[in-house]
């Protein structure tokens, strides 16, 4: 990796990020923030498509990758190349082609994914309490003109901090949620195979396996990552396990979740779930028919939003910024806030 002391006082910080994107997470005061310390090389989209983006990136330290950046060409990354620091403005950095680096040690790499997690802790959060208080049904009783009196007494809600909650993966956003949770009050039940019992009992919080969480929660919120190891870990069991008007909360991926099991048992009416990932995105793809979108939008028992949760107006800039933040820290020997760690990088989505 490129020592720090061979760069000069105002480097060339390259941004890689197409302008529809850009527009979003990268706007005039984020620009402005990299400006302060640095020469902002932003490539615009015709050499961002191109195939050979080595030559655009020598003698660059660091570059600011986002949502939709090309893989960064192998030549251009440390030990070959200038590039020993990628700070990346959303979550996963799977496609950026720096996994490789990143678990050798030869190339440091930090994302957004502490600051997305916020708002997708908020969502997860609030699509509970939606549920819980009836939000909706007496939103659209309303609308329909349904009595005053007949929404008081046929759409009573339930307390949160009654229900016992479950949380499943408790990294980044599943920390989050359980600090949202805290002043409810409600008893909080975890399975994260990673968490030690020490750890739970630290937080304040009982570990179980993911048999028994099924089977004790009335609301579950999941937050695993989607890797070959997860694939598929929550099945038709446990899902018949949940309680008679139970929730599930689906704010991390689709394919934790045994293939059609959920829309199976949502079908039954028992249950209920906050869906806001499908098996395909935008759900018309391969494995989502026009037939299937429709089958799953007239179940009145699921709550449906387009992968929304980590996307907010506040987040797109607070990504921008705390990435370029991320780069001045790096380039000032600075340590660094949101580091993907070497030994964890294996294990992330």
């Amino acid at each position: 990796m490129p020592a720090l002391n061979t760069f000069t006082s105002r480097p060339k910080i390259a941004v890689l990020v197409p302008k529809e994107k850009r527009d979003l997470t990268f706007p005039s005061i984020v620009k402005d923030a990299l400006a302060e310390f640095a020469e902002p090389l932003i490539l615009p989209d015709d050499t961002l498509a191109n195939a050979d983006l080595a030559p655009f990136l020598k003698d660059v330290p660091a570059v600011i990758t986002g949502w939709q950046s090309p893989a960064i060409p192998a030549e251009a990354l440390a030990p070959k190349g200038s590039i020993g620091f990628v700070s990346h403005m959303a979550g996963s950095v799977r496609k950026l082609g720096v996994q490789d680096g990143l678990e050798k040690g030869e190339l440091r790499v930090s994302h957004a994914a502490p600051v997305i997690a916020y708002a997708v802790a908020e969502f997860a959060l609030t699509q509970m309490l939606a549920h819980l208080r009836r939000h909706r049904d007496f939103d659209q009783g309303f609308r329909n003109g349904t009595a005053w009196f007949d929404m008081r007494e046929n759409y009573l809600g339930q307390l949160l901090s009654a229900q016992p909650v479950g949380i499943v993966g408790l990294g980044y956003v599943g920390r989050l949620v359980l600090d949202l949770l805290r002043p409810f009050g409600c008893p909080i039940y975890v399975y994260d195979p990673f968490l030690s019992k020490q750890d739970a009992a630290a937080l304040g919080v009982t570990l179980l396996g993911l048999d028994a969480l099924f089977e004790t929660c009335s609301v579950i919120s999941l937050h695993a990552p989607n890797l070959p190891v997860t694939e598929g870990m929550v099945t038709r069991k446990h899902l018949k396990s949940l309680c008679d008007g139970g929730l599930l909360v689906n704010t991390a991926r689709a394919g934790i979740l045994e293939k059609g099991a959920l829309v199976d048992e949502l079908k039954t009416g028992r249950i209920f779930a906050a869906l806001d990932t499908f098996e395909s995105e935008p759900p018309l793809g391969a494995d989502m028919t026009p037939q299937m979108r429709a089958e799953l939008s007239a179940l009145s028992n699921a709550y449906l939003s387009p992968h929304a949760a980590g996307h907010t107006s506040d987040s797109y800039v607070r990504q921008g910024l705390t990435a370029v933040e991320e780069v001045r820290r790096y380039l000032s020997g600075q340590p660094l806030e949101q580091e993907i760690l070497r030994e964890k990088a294996a294990a992330m989505a």
